[in-house]
């Protein structure tokens, strides 16, 4: 899963917690079908935060990005899908998403 090897990070939905390398503590809410996850990465401060439906979390995931970064995202069904949107169109919830 996303964040359990290292130099990875991600945000779990089945238990609300964010993992970066094994190392993993309490951060949002659950999430599940229907609801919208944005990942906001901040190249100025070097920062990541998420958003569930366009709410900002209220809290800094993660500090101190470096590196090339690679987009992904984790399933745990066989039969799921996503959809992403790296930019190409328009955010749904870009509006409502406040900085930190």
């Amino acid at each position: 899963f996303i964040g359990w090897d290292d130099g990875s990070w991600g945000y779990h939905g089945d238990d609300g917690n964010f993992f970066h390398s094994r190392d993993y503590y309490r951060y949002g809410p659950l999430f599940s079908t229907s609801d919208t996850i944005g990942c906001c990465l901040n190249f100025k401060n070097n920062t990541v935060f998420y958003t569930k439906n366009g709410i900002n979390l209220g809290s800094i995931a993660f500090r101190n990005l470096k590196g090339t970064l690679y987009p992904c995202v984790g399933l745990r069904s066989q039969s799921g899908s996503i959809e992403v949107n790296f930019g190409s169109r328009k955010f749904k919830f870009a509006g409502n998403a406040e900085k930190l």
